[in-house]
């Protein structure tokens, strides 16, 4: 056990700490809605320094909310607090010898003097991890609430559709108890037809249920992205059904795939060449991911200024060939103006907020008539995988580059 007391640890030796927690606290009060900090520092967080005769007030503040001490001392960094005032926030065990030993230690009185330029560093670094904990927080309430609506969705899709296999169940033994009371043969294949067809739509929607299973488990886990088109496709079917033949016949039918181009031969699949010939094709939509090509051609620009060649250099190639161009860039909440942008040649889309290029990529190329050949420009290879799952031709940035420069 310790022979010392908090009590007997100077307050002179905690001035570093003591200042990070008034520029902690100035730096929350700025904030709309203010974070929480003690009251009793309220009436140092518009001074230019801490005065010697504030430390006792300060310290008496701070120990007098655990909580805000604790948030301190995980916040607290080398080159903001010393390493006593570091023990004395975090308080792990056996802080308060080490700190003694520390402050007896030490060859340099302490004094009450403050450095105006030294507390002023304090109080901008904290201020900036003040705000970025805040927006790391607000994505995460973001990404929360987005996660909930789409559970919400799930689990309303999920009681339609067991209210759904509950009346066709129920159809399936209505219609085999109306079979068995006919006499004739041709109620007997009947009877064969519309079981083989109901036992068909059970199946289906034992399949949609698999999927929506498969769906809330994913969910739980921030796993990977539901197939929606697929869950739609599968419940429309199931719906669709009523147990007789000429409904069954106009059940809808799964939408066609896409068919990736094929490349002349002797043309290298990811060559300039090759690209050349894609660009060219009668009827081809061009998905370009903005930032992917824009960032690799002129890194030495302004994001602005890239954006603003990517455009003109499309825009040549779009007047010189005829083609579909679409180029989408990411945030168009961090650009001023990005709603409103027309081009008369080219097509400029910005994803939504929280929602990355990437995904509305893979989300065009789904959209798009699978009769329709479609070319996806980037060297992102997550989004190169998925889009040629999808059926649609690729062409790397490099490649679309070396053709927007000649």
């Amino acid at each position: 056990m310790s022979d010392h007391t908090e009590a007997d640890l100077p307050t002179g030796a905690l001035k570093s700490a003591l200042e990070f927690a008034v520029g902690i606290a100035a730096a929350s009060a700025r904030h709309r809605p203010p974070l929480s900090f003690p009251s009793g520092l309220k009436k140092f967080l518009k001074s230019p320094r801490l005065p010697s005769s504030a430390l006792g007030m300060v310290r008496a503040a701070v120990e007098g909310d655990p909580d805000f001490r604790h948030g301190l001392g995980v916040a607290a960094s080398g080159e903001l607090v010393d390493e006593v005032g570091r023990l004395w926030l975090a308080q792990p065990e056996g802080w308060l010898d080490h700190a003694m030993a520390l402050v007896e230690r030490s060859s340099t009185p302490v004094t009450d003097e403050s450095n105006v330029r030294t507390e002023r560093k304090r109080r901008e670094a904290a201020e900036a991890a003040t705000t970025r904990a805040r927006l790391e927080v607000m994505a995460l309430q973001t990404q929360l609430a987005e996660l909930q609506a789409q559970l919400d969705g799930v689990e309303a899709e999920r009681r339609a559709l067991a209210a759904e296999v509950a009346r066709v169940t129920g159809q399936l033994q209505e219609e085999r108890a109306g079979a068995r009371r006919a006499a004739s043969k041709g109620a007997a294949n009947e009877l064969a037809r519309v079981t083989a067809e109901l036992d068909a739509a059970r199946a289906e929607t034992i399949e949609v249920r698999a999927v929506l299973d498969g769906v809330l488990a994913a969910r739980a886990h921030e796993g990977p992205a539901v197939d929606v088109a697929r869950l739609r496709e599968l419940l429309l079917e199931a719906l669709s059904f009523t147990g007789s033949g000429a409904d069954v016949a106009r059940r809808p039918r799964r939408q066609a795939r896409r068919t990736a181009l094929p490349i002349p031969g002797g043309l290298y699949g990811n060559s300039e060449e090759a690209a050349e010939h894609l660009l060219k094709v009668p009827g081809v939509v061009v998905l370009v991911d903005g930032y992917n090509v824009a960032k690799l051609g002129w890194p030495s620009l302004s994001l602005e200024q890239q954006r603003q060649q990517l455009v003109q250099r499309a825009e040549a190639l779009a007047r010189r060939w005829g083609t579909d161009l679409h180029i989408v860039f990411d945030g168009s909440d961090e650009v001023e103006g990005a709603h409103t942008r027309q081009r008369a040649l080219v097509r400029i889309s910005w994803s939504p907020t929280g929602v990355l290029a990437d995904d509305v990529l893979r989300a065009e190329v789904q959209a798009l008539d699978p009769a329709r050949p479609v070319v996806v420009v980037t060297n992102d290879r997550a989004v190169l995988t998925d889009v040629r799952a999808a059926g649609a031709n690729t062409i790397s940035s490099d490649a679309l580059l070396a053709v927007l420069r000649r």
